[in-house]
C-alpha cells in the first residue's frame, strides 16, 4: 500500500503547484464581464483515466447581469488532437449539469467538475489534445494536456536519449527503483527532457542532464522519494542526482556514470543501466567545459542538448534472460 501512493504522488507532483490550478487564464464576452474559466489540477494524465476538468462561469464586474450562458455546460465542451480536427463527443457521461442562475451578482460564479474522458472517447488514447469550452458568445482560455501511455510495471523498459553527438539507449531496472522508474518514464513519455540540456560533464566520469533551469524554466520541478541499493555502481549506471537530503529526494535530473564509483553504492537511485551508446556518453563528457573556474561548474563551453527520450515498453523476457542484470559487468 505503501507502494501504491508514492506512485500516485509521482504522477500528481508533476504539476501541482502550491494548490493553486495549474491554469488560470480566462476568457470572455467583449465587455470583459462574464468569464469562462476551465482548470486542471495535471499538466498530464495516463490515457484511459479520468479526466477532471472544472468549468466556471464567473462575474467578474461590479454590476448585476443577466447570465449570458443559456448553452448546457457540459455540452459546450470542444476537444481537439494538437494538430488534428475535433473529437467527437460520443460518450455517455454520468456528471449532471449544474443549476443555472439567471442572474450574476459582482464575483458571484458557478460551475461543475467534468470528467472529459467519458464524453471524448477518443481521450484514451496517447497524445497531446487542446480542450476548450464555448458558446453563447462565451470562450474559456484552450488548454493543452498530454495523455501518457500507462505505465506498466510488468513490462520492460528502455529509453533512447537522441543527442548531437548519437544515441544513448538505457535498460531500466524497476526491481531495484520502482518509484524512479516509473517518474522517469512518465518524465519522458510527456516530453519533459526534450530540448533540456547536459549541464554538467566531467571528462571519463560522469555526464549529468535533465534539469529544467538548463533548457526550459518553465517547467514545473518536482520531488519523490529516493531509493537507495546495494547495486554496484559501474560504468554505465544511470542514477537520479539526489536534490534534498532530509528527507532524501531525487526529481528529474539523472546521471551517467562513466567509471566505477565505489563510494557512491547504496547513496544514490539506480534506476538503469547503458546497453548502447557508453562511448556516446563519454563524447559528451569530453566536451570542454567552465571547470571549476566559474559557475556554473563544469558546464559544457557548448551546449549538449537532449533532442529527444523516446521510451520502449516491450512484455518482459524469460527469467535468466533480463539484460539489465547483466548489463553492470560492463563497467571497468
Amino acid at each position: 500500500m505503501r507502494l501504491f501512493r508514492f506512485h500516485l504522488f509521482v504522477v500528481l507532483a508533476f504539476a501541482v503547484v502550491s494548490g493553486s490550478p495549474v491554469f488560470s487564464q480566462t476568457g470572455g464576452d467583449s465587455a470583459g464581464d462574464v468569464t469562462v474559466t476551465l482548470e486542471l489540477n495535471q499538466h498530464f494524465y495516463y490515457a484511459g483515466d479520468p479526466f477532471p476538468v472544472r468549468v466556471s462561469v464567473r462575474n467578474a464586474g461590479t454590476r448585476n447581469l443577466a447570465n449570458p450562458v443559456k448553452s448546457p455546460l457540459l455540452a459546450s465542451f470542444v476537444v481537439k488532437a494538437a494538430g488534428g480536427g475535433a473529437l467527437d463527443a460520443r460518450g455517455a457521461g454520468a456528471d449532471q449539469e449544474p443549476a443555472r442562475p439567471p442572474k450574476l451578482a459582482p464575483g458571484a460564479f458557478y460551475g461543475t467538475v467534468v470528467d472529459l474522458a467519458q464524453l471524448y472517447p477518443g481521450l484514451a488514447t496517447p497524445g497531446e489534445f487542446e480542450v476548450m469550452w464555448s458558446a453563447d458568445g462565451l470562450q474559456s482560455q484552450t488548454l493543452t494536456v498530454k495523455m501518457l501511455p500507462k505505465y506498466d510495471p510488468s513490462k520492460d523498459y528502455t529509453a533512447s536519449i537522441d543527442t548531437p553527438l548519437g544515441r544513448i539507449k538505457i535498460q531500466f531496472l524497476p526491481r531495484v527503483s520502482p518509484i524512479a522508474v516509473k517518474a522517469f518514464i512518465d518524465m519522458a513519455n510527456a516530453g519533459f527532457y526534450d530540448g533540456l540540456l547536459f549541464h554538467e560533464v566531467q571528462a571519463n566520469r560522469y555526464i549529468v542532464g535533465g534539469d529544467p533551469q538548463f533548457g526550459d524554466q518553465q517547467r514545473v520541478p518536482f520531488l519523490y522519494p529516493a531509493e537507495q541499493s546495494s547495486l554496484p555502481v559501474v560504468a554505465g549506471t544511470v542514477a537520479m542526482k539526489p536534490v534534498r537530503p532530509s528527507p532524501p529526494s531525487n526529481g528529474s535530473q539523472f546521471i551517467v556514470l562513466l567509471r566505477p564509483e565505489p563510494a557512491w553504492t547504496g547513496q544514490v537511485t539506480i534506476v538503469g543501466q547503458i546497453v548502447e551508446g557508453l562511448e556516446v556518453a563519454r563524447a559528451i563528457s569530453r566536451v570542454p567545459s567552465t571547470l571549476q573556474s566559474s559557475r556554473p561548474n563544469f558546464k559544457p563551453l557548448k551546449d549538449v542538448p537532449i533532442r529527444r527520450v523516446s521510451i520502449e515498453a516491450r512484455e518482459p523476457r524469460p527469467a535468466g534472460e533480463n539484460a539489465g542484470a547483466g548489463a553492470t559487468g560492463t563497467g571497468r
